[in-house]
């Protein structure tokens, strides 16, 4: 599993990556904070049944991290859809049968890099974090926005509860999106197939279906990131997920173990 989390971190920091990633943060950092305080109204005038920033609420201790997690909401889909196409490009181009060739332990070779997935992706979320509660800070003032509760200890607090459930949040596409690579294989269906599901489908049977958001697994992971809704309450959504979560890896896992590794 070391050699195979080492092998996959090398390839995901390479300095074309990371200078490409450095500048898609600064820019959804100072975007995605303009959109949000921009979309923030007084609490009186937003519904509780929508995901709308209110200005007491930002206004509050938190808030600069509040802005982050409304941010990253934004990219559910585009999160889901990145992690299927790292595990399934690696079949379309035949480079799993190398892998195996150095680590044949199939169970560590997914363990070791999912491993890495999720280690840089730890660190992506930290310095977007970080980026975001500057910009937005910068911006909040003209928004009738106050930041003077955004620092101390417990805005500290409120970073590192927002932050671990932006982490969990994209740990939960992660696994889902293994799933969907292991069993699908193909670049081109896996993507669609991730799109298709993380995009329109949900969304339109929750329109259907009230009670869809307790059961599907995208709308429970929206639902963690809001930090629960009317709908579906935090705890249940985090449990729920967990299973669908747990679920997901032993299929992926079956699946990569059980069956012949080929070009897709």
């Amino acid at each position: 599993m070391i050699r195979a989390y080492r092998a996959e971190l090398a390839r995901l920091l390479r300095r074309r990556m990371l200078v490409g990633t450095a500048i898609v943060i600064v820019v959804t950092a100072i975007a995605g904070a303009a959109i949000v305080l921009s979309a923030a109204e007084p609490a009186a005038r937003v519904s509780s049944e929508g995901y709308t920033p209110t200005i007491e609420s930002l206004s509050r201790a938190g808030g600069g991290t509040e802005v982050f997690r409304y941010v990253a909401a934004f990219w559910g889909t585009f999160v889901f859809v990145v992690f299927v196409g790292l595990f399934a490009l690696d079949f379309s181009r035949g480079t799993y049968r190398t892998m195996l060739l150095r680590q044949p332990d199939r169970l560590r070779l997914l363990a070791g890099r999912m491993a890495a997935f999720l280690t840089v992706a730890a660190g992506i979320l930290a310095v977007a974090e970080a980026a975001t509660w500057v910009a937005a800070r910068l911006q909040a003032s003209g928004q009738g926005i106050s930041t003077s509760a955004w620092t101390g200890t417990a805005a500290l607090g409120a970073a590192v509860s927002d932050y671990a459930i932006v982490l969990v949040w994209v740990t939960g596409y992660a696994v889902l999106a293994m799933a969907v690579a292991m069993l699908v294989r193909s670049l081109a269906v896996a993507l669609a197939v991730g799109i298709l599901w993380a995009g329109p489908l949900e969304h339109l049977i929750q329109n259907a279906w009230a009670s869809a958001p307790r059961f599907f697994p995208g709308l429970l992971l929206e639902a963690i990131g809001q930090r629960g809704t009317p709908r579906v309450g935090m705890t249940q959504a985090l449990v729920t997920a967990a299973v669908y979560t747990v679920v997901a890896a032993i299929v992926s896992v079956v699946a990569f173990t059980r069956r012949d590794v080929t070009t897709a």
